[in-house]
């Protein structure tokens, strides 16, 4: 199959068969790791919840490392590899990195973005959902609320791995360098593309009582994929999100849930607004002058 000169349609039907793949391996293995500790997959699953035993929360979340690893990590860089060949690490924007300075920046960038998100949450929690979707909602917070319960640091380490670290790398890799680099390439519209792959990641994660403020996150993230130009960016960022939460809760012992309308801090929302306003600035007065002109002058990347 060729593959050197693929539209972006064509590397998106790529993707999806790779992804359609990597998610029949990831169910395979989960149900190997299952029957290897003689246990029952769907009973588990369905079952599932902070009561559950450590045997049945360590097969869960290695469940949940398999369906990250190949449904986005391996699906992607196949992908990226298969289209773009040797030049892959460049396409993804991997052989590329970022100051401290812009590293501490994203950091505290999607901080703001994620303060903000609470009240987002908040917002979202208002609009009504059919019983179908809230039956959803239950269900992912069973699961949620069972894989956070860490009574050991194999236990913490294993959850930070699987929830922070595995989709850092996955879904920046797919909904970033992939998709996000693909829409703008439809559209040779930067900014709409950052906003089409906020909503698709927001949209993939099927959990609708979150979704207005995951596509925020979703959107912070492309921005500052945009504005540093290297993937490495909205990695930190959003490990930094994620681990965070994980870290927390196994110190505090207290789930860190999405705010309910009692939690809405407007201190906080007003501070993170300002936040969030002053380091774009900053970090699109870095791409200005630091990274926008020096891509004029490489030469367009095209399959």
């Amino acid at each position: 199959m060729d593959t050197e000169n693929l539209p972006p349609l064509g590397v998106f039907l790529l993707l999806i068969l790779f992804m359609m793949v990597g998610a029949g391996i990831g169910s395979g293995l989960g149900y190997l790791a299952a029957q290897l500790q003689g246990l029952e997959l769907n009973t588990v699953i369905t079952g599932f919840n902070e009561q559950s035993p450590v045997e049945e929360r360590n097969l869960v979340r290695v469940v949940n490392l398999f369906s990250q690893l190949f449904v986005f990590t391996v699906s992607s860089a196949l992908t990226a590899y298969l289209v773009y060949r040797q030049r892959a690490l460049h396409y993804l924007r991997l052989d590329r990195g970022a100051s401290v300075n812009i590293l501490s920046a994203a950091v505290a960038f999607i901080f703001g973005i994620f303060i903000f998100s609470q009240f987002l949450y908040w917002l979202n929690m208002q609009l009504p959902l059919p019983d179908w979707a809230n039956n959803m909602e239950g269900d992912a917070a069973e699961m949620i609320k069972g894989i956070l319960v860490m009574n050991s640091a194999g236990e913490f380490l294993l959850t930070l791995f699987v929830v922070a670290v595995l989709p850092a790398i996955g879904e920046e890799l797919l909904f970033r360098g992939i998709i996000q680099q693909q829409l703008e390439r439809m559209g040779q519209n930067p900014v709409l593309a950052v906003w089409m792959a906020a909503f698709i990641f927001s949209a993939f994660h099927l959990q609708f009582a979150g979704f207005f403020p995951r596509l925020f996150l979703g959107a912070g993230l492309g921005y500052l994929y945009l504005w540093s130009r290297s993937l490495w960016v909205p990695i930190l960022a959003h490990f930094f999100i994620n681990g965070m939460q994980i870290a927390g809760q196994y110190i505090q012992k207290n789930a860190l849930a999405e705010s309910t309308i009692e939690d809405v801090n407007w201190w906080a929302t007003g501070l993170s607004v300002l936040l969030i306003a002053g380091l774009s600035y900053y970090l699109y007065q870095h791409y200005l002058t630091k990274v926008k002109p020096t891509e004029a002058e490489e030469t367009p990347l095209q399959p």
